[in-house]
């Protein structure tokens, strides 16, 4: 759909900032599980790890999954998932496929933020 994409974090307290800057900006978001379980899927035999599966299961987890193993310590950290942020053909006067979803509402996480002074996406 590219009227929903997946989210994820490392931070539990931020999923209801995900889920209401997403309905406010307009580009909703629904919160995924980074379930350990699926890791095995990212193990390869003649790289490091892999970036992706070819039988295209649990893609948005799995890119996911694939991110965090980049990450050193345990900062917060949020993905949005943009495989589902395209429209064939384009949108109105916009001849292209990519419809620029993920950008409101990561600005409307940063800005609410900012606004409220909590710092929690500090």
């Amino acid at each position: 759909s590219t009227r929903l994409s997946g989210a994820f974090t490392n931070r539990s307290d931020w999923i209801s900032l995900l889920i209401k800057a997403g309905e406010d900006s307009g580009e909703r978001v629904w919160p995924f599980p980074l379930p350990e379980d699926f890791k095995s899927a990212l193990k390869s035999d003649i790289a490091d790890i892999k970036q992706c599966t070819l039988d295209n299961d649990a893609d948005h987890i799995l890119a996911a999954m694939f991110l965090r193993e980049f990450i050193e310590g345990d900062p917060a950290w949020i993905h949005i998932d943009l495989s589902a942020g395209n429209h064939k053909g384009g949108l109105a006067h916009i001849p292209t496929d990519v419809t620029g979803f993920g950008v409101r509402v990561s600005l409307d996480l940063v800005l609410r933020e900012k606004m409220t002074g909590r710092g929690r996406l500090a």
